[in-house]
């Protein structure tokens, strides 16, 4: 599901920096790279990053959300009870926002 998403802040300031482990309760707003492993008990699980393209890549990490979801900047995508948005992409990096709904 595609929406219009707004940035928190200025770009490639994310509230919860690179503190991935922010994410573990369902509500954060990290700093991504490829490679990054997301603790995530929200609704989607577990989620594993890739950033190409001015995309973030998220698929599931150890038994998560069952399929991979991507997306520019301004994509929202809801799975069970989470909600995930991409805030932002910059070269190799991303912002990305979960949230419980």
């Amino acid at each position: 599901m595609m929406e219009a998403a707004a940035p928190s802040g200025s770009p490639f300031v994310a509230v919860d920096g690179r503190d991935l482990k922010a994410c573990a309760d369902g509500e954060c707003e990290v700093l991504v790279r490829t490679g990054d492993q997301i603790p995530n008990d929200g609704g989607a699980g577990p989620l594993s990053v890739a950033i190409q393209a001015g995309r973030v890549g998220l698929a599931p990490a150890s038994g998560g959300m069952g399929e991979a979801v991507s997306g520019p900047p301004g994509m929202v995508h809801r799975i069970n009870r989470q909600e995930i948005v991409v805030v932002a992409v910059q070269g190799s990096e991303g912002i990305i926002r979960l949230s419980k709904k």
